[in-house]
């Protein structure tokens, strides 16, 4: 952690080979797969019941002025009887309450407001984390289906939960992992990619091998490179094919948030920066994809 890398460079060579003969180990996209179907939404969903709601033919003004203390963003919808002397718990709709605290009228009804329940704002108890998040900015609250009942909430501001932040490192870490693979495919497994760095990350580079090969150690010398390392090797390559701009500014962005979550940072504080967060996770799933087909060198000498 200390050399700005994900992956741990640490591990011994006997330690290495039984993980890279696993299955799982030999696949990072296996890998990330397993390590998320355990990080679902139910790990950072509000219980049912811890609900605030509000009733579909409630007025809004009256909501809003119940709201002012705890000033929650969303509130699940329930309907009532025809004479509202007795109030169903089932719920039929989320509305949006944040944006009314300033603009609600005494004549307007919740319904008039709320989005009706549909596939948009429902999430299986059991999806992934990253399955939320990748949309959240766009579905900024979902009401969670376990079996056949809703069982719960999740909105942008769960994004700032310790389980989120385990599956967006777990993410990074996979993006870490390809970008590593693709540069090992390319040189065919040969260290001729440290001549596209500079002349300073060279000499640091070589002086930390030099000290973890002392006494004969194996190391595999592309785990000492830092995330930005990786970034300059592939977009100095001959056969980067993809937009140079687009991609040091995607890597740019996932760097800081990797840089976040390393340092146990605040990363998603506020709305913007939640649904920039979002943004990052598509960022990331591009490149993962785009890395994994990168081309195997037929001189691993060639540079750029």
């Amino acid at each position: 952690m200390t050399n700005g890398n994900l992956i741990d460079s640490g591990e011994d060579a006997a330690g290495r080979s039984a993980w890279a003969n696993s299955s799982i180990g030999n696949d990072p996209d296996l890998t990330v797969e397993a390590l998320q179907s355990g990080l679902t939404v139910s790990l950072i969903a509000t219980k049912r019941a811890d609900f605030e709601t509000c009733i579909r033919d409630e007025e809004i003004l009256t909501v809003v002025n119940r709201n002012r203390r705890n000033r929650f963003d969303f509130l699940p919808v329930i309907g009532a009887t025809k004479d509202r002397a007795e109030v169903r718990s089932k719920i039929v709709g989320l509305i949006e309450i944040a944006p009314l605290m300033q603009s609600a009228t005494s004549d307007e009804r919740v319904f008039a407001r709320m989005r009706p329940l549909s596939e948009e704002n429902l999430i299986g108890a059991d999806a992934s984390i990253l399955a939320f998040v990748r949309d959240a900015d766009r579905q900024k609250c979902r009401l969670v289906v376990s079996g056949h009942e809703i069982s719960g909430l999740v909105s942008l501001s769960d994004l700032q939960r310790l389980p989120v932040r385990a599956a967006l490192f777990g993410l990074v870490t996979h993006l870490e992992i390809i970008m590593a693979d693709a540069i090992r495919r390319e040189f065919d497994s040969t260290d001729g990619w440290i001549e596209r760095l500079s002349e300073g990350r060279k000499a640091q580079l070589q002086d930390e091998i030099g000290k973890a090969t002392v006494g004969d150690g194996l190391v595999d010398e592309l785990l000492f490179t830092q995330f930005a390392d990786k970034m300059t090797i592939i977009h100095r390559s001959p056969y980067f094919t993809f937009g140079k701009n687009s991609f040091k500014g995607d890597l740019k962005q996932v760097q800081a948030l990797r840089d976040h979550l390393a340092h146990a940072n605040d990363y998603a504080a506020s709305p913007r920066a939640a649904c920039e967060v979002c943004s990052t996770v598509r960022l990331i799933d591009k490149w993962n994809r785009m890395l994994s087909n990168w081309p195997r060198s037929a001189d691993p000498s060639t540079k750029e």
